[in-house]
């Protein structure tokens, strides 16, 4: 029986583990880049899915309220928040 040559062995240094980022770290970075700009209902609707979007969102801006962080975007007129900000009320007030 010949062995098949189309797969070869190569030796791997013993520190290219101690290189490689944790899981947890790729997983945050990983995050980080998901996020999207989001409507406030929407991003309202997921931290209250069980409510209509208007109360909901009414809910989440007395919460940003609440944080002087995030105070300032409860004051926005308009009705989406950057990506950036997203990740800062994921932040603060956890992932819905």
């Amino acid at each position: 029986m010949q062995v098949s040559r189309k797969f070869r062995i190569f030796a791997v240094p013993k520190n290219i583990f101690t290189s490689m980022q944790s899981n947890q770290e790729l997983s945050i970075i990983h995050y980080q880049l998901s996020i999207s700009s989001m409507g406030r209902a929407e991003l309202a609707q997921k931290y209250f899915p069980f409510i209509q979007p208007q109360s909901a969102w009414l809910k989440l801006k007395s919460l940003l309220a609440e944080d002087p962080e995030l105070q300032h975007l409860a004051q926005l007129k308009r009705r989406t928040f950057l990506p950036a900000e997203v990740n800062k009320i994921y932040q603060r007030l956890g992932q819905p």
